[in-house]
């Protein structure tokens, strides 16, 4: 969890202008930096959402020497992007590349000029999980040169939905969250924080729940419901108190 609600926490000295989109790349290195620093965990791939397509993301990712996966903010320019992509025979789009596409914005320590990013478009044609055709920035290896290239290109990208857990834990997180009125930041920061260690000590109960039923794969669906769970912690509460 990472409170992104003071921009003194994202270095604004590093900035110029009143554009604010240098959040959005202090929040990746922020989270960058916790991940692989302080729980010296490998990061092989970085999925993030829409909120994050921005040149200043993009640089933060390729100074690391991250891969990533971010759909793109639906533009005029992503627009002609989307017109042009290649058709097969019948007509209908087909898994389109385009490589060195710049994206310009505000980049940490550019002294306030605005700087290209580099990245690669990936469009992929509707199908049967999506109506409209969805549009990604990423740095992978992909081509859209033969079909074999195109279908590999499109392998790689449908990754991005494994983020769905993500959003899922959300409303999980929420069944932890104690109820509240308060307008006040760090109340609200407060019962968020309180609400994701809850969550995640259910997350790990239930882990070594499993291993104890000598369940070598993990199963997304948990043997202790977070109800159950929530019982236990306030009867055990109740006694302490």
């Amino acid at each position: 969890m990472l409170p992104i609600g003071d921009a003194d926490d994202h270095d604004p000295a590093a900035y110029a202008g009143e554009d604010k989109s240098y959040r959005v790349g202090g929040v990746v290195r922020r989270l960058v930096e916790i991940v692989e620093e302080r729980a010296s965990l490998r990061i092989r791939r970085v999925f993030a959402d829409r909120e994050f397509h921005a040149a200043d993301v993009v640089a933060a990712l390729e100074e690391r020497d991250l891969f990533y996966v971010i759909p793109v903010a639906r533009d005029d320019r992503i627009k002609r992007f989307i017109a042009r992509m290649n058709e097969d025979v019948d007509g209908q789009k087909q898994v389109t590349t385009r490589d060195e596409y710049g994206i310009y914005g505000s980049v940490k320590d550019s002294g306030g000029v605005r700087k290209r990013a580099e990245t690669t478009l990936v469009g992929l044609p509707p199908d049967e999980d999506h109506d409209q055709t969805q549009v990604f920035l990423t740095n992978l290896d992909v081509n859209d040169e033969i079909r074999l290239d195109r279908r590999s290109t499109r392998r790689r990208i449908k990754r991005y939905t494994r983020r769905g857990g993500i959003e899922n834990a959300y409303g999980g997180i929420k069944q932890f969250a104690p109820w509240t009125t308060s307008r006040e930041y760090s109340v609200r920061l407060f019962h968020f924080g309180f609400a994701m260690l809850l969550y995640d000590m259910w997350l790990l109960v239930d882990l070594l729940v499993q291993r104890s039923l000598g369940i070598v794969e993990f199963r997304t669906k948990p043997r202790v419901i977070a109800p159950r769970f929530r019982g236990f912690l306030r009867r055990r509460l109740v006694t302490l108190i």
